[in-house]
């Protein structure tokens, strides 16, 4: 069996000390019959393994202890010379060879693109997610290409941002985990977030939907201006639809042959709705059965591919005042 590499059939919502927040809900949700991406995670361990099996561990103490959190510039060079260390260190044999049979597996499942997403938690807290904070890469192919990221993926645990947000928060450099998801690559037509309650006012009557053209990350990211959907819960209706002018989107870099680009939407696709009326309801009433299944109101990443909806991440929305 595996030891470092977990299919999300094989994770639940119990591992999230193993595999991370967004893994371990990838895994309850695939567990339970949702539609999502086909894919393995490369459990935390694994950064651990790397590390002590190259004797890294003192190089990346004596860096860590001399941090100025007072002095951006010198911790941006402090946490690129630890994230350095990460990227140029060759995988452990048993490791890399676990990886290169997960890829392989996923390709014999249809793959030909992948992503490389970031898992993270806090060791022994209930913290399971620090949105923003560390990369995802999008269409990934090469089986080097992909293990490349994979390391980028754990080497993002010390990106200044990151490092920063923990030493703010009080939280030990050495208790933040990180997990490397490697998923089957979706190209949506439009995708976004999905509340389960209003982010905005805190009432758990609503539900919000923000989508765009392309991958969501525009839509997570905050570049774009996105359709808005206010729906009621009970019943299930539309209640009010913002349809914005779409000026900016991420989808597959095409001339590059991998990996994603940002670039204007044409003039034809920006007034046009991303979601018509019941493709808002049917999303909507998707998110209320993620909900019932995590008994919480839920934050939803989603996306749709030639009409099929994929889920591709959900976390319990934490900012709700009631």
């Amino acid at each position: 069996m595996a030891h470092f590499v977990k299919t999300f059939s094989r994770i639940s919502r119990e591992d999230v000390q193993d595999v991370g927040g967004k893994a371990a809900n990838l895994g309850e949700l695939t567990r339970k019959g949702f539609n999502v991406p086909q894919g393995f995670c490369v459990t935390a361990a694994s950064l651990s393994h790397l590390i002590v099996s190259n004797g890294l561990e003192k190089s990346i103490a004596d860096i860590a202890d001399r941090f100025d959190y007072d002095d951006y510039g010198a911790m941006e060079e402090a946490t690129s010379a630890i994230r350095e260390l990460i990227c140029k260190t060759e995988l452990p044999e048993g490791l890399n060879a676990e990886i290169m049979e997960a890829i392989k597996k996923l390709r014999d499942g249809g793959a030909d693109f992948v992503a490389v997403r970031s898992s993270v938690a806090v060791k022994n807290t209930s913290i399971s997610s620090f949105p923003g904070m560390m990369d995802t890469y999008h269409y990934l192919k090469g089986e080097e290409e992909i293990l490349d990221h994979i390391r980028q993926c754990w080497a993002s645990l010390w990106t200044t941002r990151a490092t920063m947000n923990r030493h703010h928060k009080g939280i030990d450099h050495n208790l933040g985990i990180i997990a490397a998801i490697v998923q089957k690559m979706v190209f949506p037509e439009t995708a976004g977030v999905l509340f389960t309650a209003n982010p905005i006012t805190s009432s758990r009557e609503e539900v919000v939907i923000e989508a765009n053209w392309g991958l969501g990350e525009s839509v997570v990211s905050g570049k774009s201006m996105n359709d808005f959907y206010l729906l009621a819960k009970d019943p299930l209706a539309l209640k009010q639809k913002n349809i914005s002018k779409k000026t900016v989107m991420v989808d597959f870099n095409g001339e590059k042959g991998s990996g994603r680009r940002e670039h204007a939407v044409a003039p034809d696709m920006m007034d046009k709705p991303t979601l018509d009326d019941n493709q808002a309801v049917a999303l909507a009433r998707k998110g209320l059965e993620i909900e019932a299944a995590f008994g919480a109101p839920q934050d939803i990443e989603w996306a749709c591919q030639a009409g099929e909806l994929f889920i591709l991440q959900t976390r319990n929305i934490r900012t709700l005042k009631n």
